[in-house]
Order: structure tokens, then sequence, then C-alpha cells
């Protein structure tokens, strides 16, 4: 299964029920050019996530930080951590993405394993991810069991959910054995940035259809218009306004998809400004005029 377009809230958090209230876990391959954008935009969301690359060279950007990784390789991203992920040469390139909710882990609400073992480790600001390579032994054990839950997902015999969760348990028990060996501790200027980012992608989100100006956003998180670029930049690794740019043009498909509204109106309401801008952006990101696309979902 692959999610060609992430929906995400106003708080950039994604909606997406990955699995059921009854096995809330679900298991995606990611091939990255079949995206809408090319790519997986920044998002975050309460499960877990195991990604391992099979295909390409993919780039992984977790709140401040980016990570390139190959076939083969993965990464462990933590819950509730903003994250994206790029293909880096081969715009194919594709991972396997595994996202479980923490409950997965604890056995029932209030068990000795939730509070010894997964509450502290998904509250701690000190353990976002952690990449993983087959050099390392228990890293791995790690890559090979996310094949295997892969395989399970896939074909569902009779007590695959089992088996899932065994894995799931194993591989949680080989994280929290070797963090502290594997992984740096974040200082407390990342964690600032973090939460300032979250804050300013919360106000877009709220402004997208106005016009924006970089001190409005600056006055939000009270601070200056340089440190408000540079702080968006060193974790977004895009401007404040390319963000804005590709937030405008995914709420645009969502209303070239759902609804009859003209281009022009279209243009209107997610704050371009004018018609001309708005087909020129959306060409240039997504290959084809506004039209064109919603021609291609309505031959679907």
């Amino acid at each position: 299964m692959q999610i060609k377009d992430i929906q995400i809230d106003e708080n950039h958090k994604e909606t997406t029920l990955h699995g059921s209230y009854d096995f809330p876990m679900a298991v995606y391959v990611n091939q990255l050019d079949k995206n809408v954008l090319g790519f997986i935009n920044w998002h975050w969301h309460e499960e877990i996530q195991f990604s391992m690359v099979t295909k390409g060279e993919v780039e992984f950007l977790v709140n401040q930080n980016a990570y390139t990784l190959k076939e083969g390789q993965g990464i462990f991203i933590n819950s509730a951590c903003l994250h994206m992920s790029k293909p880096v040469a081969n715009s194919d390139s594709t991972y396997i993405c595994i996202n479980a909710d923490p409950k997965m882990f604890t056995f029932f609400p209030g068990s000795a394993i939730e509070q010894k073992y997964v509450k502290p480790f998904l509250k701690s600001h000190t353990y976002s991810m952690i990449v993983m390579k087959c050099e390392m032994e228990w890293q791995n054990k790690v890559l090979n069991k996310i094949n295997t839950i892969y395989d399970l997902y896939s074909q569902k015999a009779y007590g695959y959910e089992l088996d899932i969760c065994l894995e799931l348990a194993d591989m949680w028990r080989l994280l929290i054995t070797n963090q502290n060996k594997t992984i740096r501790e974040e200082n407390i200027n990342k964690y600032i940035d973090q939460q300032r980012i979250k804050t300013i992608m919360s106000y877009i989100h709220e402004h997208y259809m106005e016009k924006i100006t970089l001190q409005e956003i600056a006055a939000v998180v009270h601070i200056s218009k340089g440190e408000c670029c540079r702080s968006f930049k060193r974790v977004v690794k895009c401007t404040v306004f390319e963000y804005i740019l590709n937030y405008r043009i995914n709420k645009s498909i969502e209303l070239l998809r759902l609804t009859d509204m003209t281009v022009s109106q279209i243009a209107d309401l997610t704050g371009f400004g004018s018609t001309s801008y708005y087909i020129e952006s959306f060409k240039k990101k997504v290959s084809c005029t506004p039209k064109e696309y919603r021609k291609s979902i309505i031959g679907k």
C-alpha cells in the first residue's frame, strides 16, 4: 500500500489512520515519485516509525538533522517528531515504512512494560531517531525484522497479528537496550528550534489563505526575522516561503480533487493572489497544470 498524498491537520499532525482501532499499525511501500510532490512533506504522528530503503537513496529529515540512507539502511523515528523524506538522485527511490502505535508495545495501560520501557523512551527529547546500518549487529537484526514484518503484513496468513506483535516487541527491546551506545544527546537549542517550527507551521496552516509576511511569522515566536529564517532553514531545510508555497499547492490539490471550483477560485482561496502565478507554481511542482491534474484524477 502507498499513500500518495499525506493528509495533515492545522498542527501538521498526520490524520491518516494507520491500521485499525483493534490493530493500530500499518506497513507501506513509499515510492517517492508516486507522491504528488515527489517527496513526503513535513508531518508528525503519534505512531513510532521504522523505515528501510529498498531502492535508490533517500534523505530523511528529522527535526533539524538530515540523514542520507542507501539501499539496505534504515531509520527509527520516535513518536511526535517532525520529519520528511525525499529522493537523493533517483526520483523513484523507495522505502518500506512501518507505523505502529506505541500501544502495540505496552500490552495493557499501566503495565510495568509501559511504565518502565515505553513511556520514558517516548517522552524523552534525547531519543528522536536512530539510523540503522547492516554493519552493527543489533541494527542489522532490526533491519531484518522490518523485512519480516513486511512479509507478514503482505501475506496476512493466520496468526500474522501475533507474529507481528512479537517482532515489534523484539525490535523495541533491541532499541532501548542499545540506545546509550548509538544516540547522541540533543541539546536544548535543538529542542527550542523544534518547538518554534511547530508554532510557525501552525500559524501558516491557519493563515495560508491570506498574505503572510516574514515579520508576522517572526512575531509569532518572538524572534527577529533573520533568526526566524535561520531557525526554519536549520530544521526544515527550505525557506519559510518555499514551505508556504508547498502547503498552498497541497491545499489546492485537495480542492481540485474534492470540489468543482474553478482554477481562479482555488488560486484565490489558497492565497496565491493571481491565477497565473498559481498555474505557474503548480506546474513547476507537479509537472502539469491544475486543469490537467484535475482531468487526470477524473479519468481514474
